[in-house]
């Protein structure tokens, strides 16, 4: 008799598929996004306003592959959210997998939101301070083409990651695990923990770069607040058609997750 594998298996054997897969979507996206590093590049050091240089034969090299990768990553992010999509949704609920699209797909507008916001404000005048100082001490600039795409790129992951503080926020709130009369009551805490986390995540300790990133949390934490409540509301509406169905006998087969 021959056994049946396991549920555990099965799953494992699935999810190691999805993660191949994945490495597939990354090295097409490096191999879309190559040809075009060495402009990418050239106008990621525009940026800063000042000639970059490399100061060993293999940096100039490193850095173009170096942004090639990254440029994959980002080519590569819609199959990788396709990919862990189709892992995960043939174990949810109808009402699960609509609710996770919302909050996978606002997440997803949300970092762009961070990462455009760093492009066009925060990056350029993080710079401009930067180098204008060191340039007002009577020093003269002269930046690493390695370490200032690496700075720039880190920049902006950063704010797209910061970006997503009010989906985060939403998404617990729907799913009933925080309210968002905790997130006003902890107002004082979060403004502590904003000023910690942007010294943490800041690129450059100087102060002009912290408060570049404390003040955007500080706004994106109330505009969670607003997030939480909206999915309180949702949350409301959902049990309450549940009870409607419940008292109308016809039950719910797909009820609301608890987290």
């Amino acid at each position: 008799m021959v056994e049946q594998p396991l549920p555990f298996m099965i799953h494992l054997v699935e999810l190691r598929r999805r993660i191949l897969r994945m490495l597939v979507w990354l090295a097409a996206g490096f191999c879309l996004s190559f040809p075009f590093s060495e402009k990418a590049v050239a106008f990621l050091g525009k940026v800063t306003g000042t000639p970059l240089v490399f100061t060993t034969p293999t940096e100039a090299f490193w850095v173009t592959l170096k942004t090639a990768f990254t440029g994959g990553l980002v080519l590569a992010f819609p199959g990788f959210l396709y990919e862990i999509w189709s892992f995960i949704a043939p174990g949810l609920y109808k009402s699960e997998r609509r609710s996770l699209l919302l909050w996978v797909g606002g997440g997803t507008l949300f970092f762009i939101a961070g990462v455009s916001f760093s492009f066009f404000v925060a990056l350029p005048t993080a710079l401009s301070f930067l180098v204008h100082f060191g340039l007002g001490e009577g020093l003269r600039a002269f930046m690493s083409v390695d370490r200032t795409i690496s700075f720039e790129t880190r920049f902006l992951f950063v704010f797209g990651l910061i970006f997503e503080l009010p989906v985060v926020m939403g998404f617990l709130a729907e799913r009933g695990i925080v309210s968002s009369a905790f997130f006003r009551a902890h107002r004082r805490g979060a403004v502590v923990a904003n000023a910690v986390l942007a010294s943490i995540l800041s690129p450059t300790q100087d102060f002009l770069n912290m408060m570049i990133m404390f003040v955007p949390l500080l706004l994106l934490y109330e505009g969670g607040i607003l997030m939480a409540a909206w999915g309180e509301r949702r949350r409301k509406k959902h049990l309450a058609r549940e009870a409607r169905e419940e008292e109308s006998g016809g039950g719910s087969s797909e009820p609301f997750p608890e987290g």
